[in-house]
């Protein structure tokens, strides 16, 4: 069926999804054929699901790389409630690219188009107020403003916080927020952040911060390791 839909470009003859079973399948070969002629990488068939979640659920990184650089939504989620990082999470295995390859995509989308955190001052002992901090991709900067030093190259990232500002923060009692995540700028100084979203938000922050900081060095696309 896939080489006849292949052959006659009949998009979905008789309920038969091309493009999603290739992509199950883990056939590059196709999905670059099909995606070239125009079928959409985020149609679900029948069942509701994605080629992209199919690919997910087969563990099929390498496939869901392609399906994201053709323009594959990660958001996209269908009536039970599934995405495809959840479908990627169930198809299990001790190292999971596709749910690597998703993770990177959702944490470069959320750190290029930014979002209000909030940013604490003086390490921890000034009063948070809330910023909207974003990465700059090409440049490889954190900028919460428009001074040089509100726009940082990050040296490292981390989820939670330092000791020092736990220490800090103490007498607050929010020193362990689970959205709590911290930067260490080029010139040594580090700077605590809180976002909405708890622990996983804070994880992807963190993988963001460092993909966009090392595409800006290196110049390509880059994998987080799992």
């Amino acid at each position: 069926m896939l080489e006849f839909a292949l052959e006659k470009g009949n998009r979905n003859a008789g309920g038969f999804h091309a493009l999603h079973c290739a992509a199950r399948r883990g056939d590059l070969d196709a999905v670059r054929l099909l995606t070239s002629k125009g079928y959409d990488v985020n149609i679900p068939d029948g069942d509701g699901y994605t080629p992209l979640m199919l690919a997910a659920r087969e563990g099929r990184g390498s496939m869901c790389e392609l399906l994201i650089s053709c323009g594959a939504d990660c958001d996209i989620k269908n009536a039970r409630g599934e995405t495809a990082l959840s479908l990627a999470r169930k198809s299990g295995g001790i190292r999971n690219d596709a749910e690597c390859v998703i993770l990177d995509e959702l944490a470069r989308k959320l750190v290029l188009g930014g979002a209000h955190v909030q940013k604490h001052t003086k390490g921890g002992k000034g009063t948070p107020h809330w910023k909207e901090i974003r990465m700059v991709g090409a440049a490889g900067v954190l900028r919460w403003g428009k001074s040089s030093c509100r726009n940082v190259i990050c040296r490292e990232a981390e989820v939670g916080p330092s000791s020092a500002f736990r220490r800090s923060r103490q007498r607050k009692g929010d020193g362990n927020e689970p959205g709590v995540f911290r930067v260490v700028t080029t010139k040594n100084k580090e700077v605590h952040f809180v976002c909405e979203g708890g622990l996983e938000a804070a994880e992807l922050w963190v993988r963001g911060i460092k993909l966009v900081t090392r595409e800006a060095i290196f110049g390509e696309k880059q994998r987080h390791e799992c």
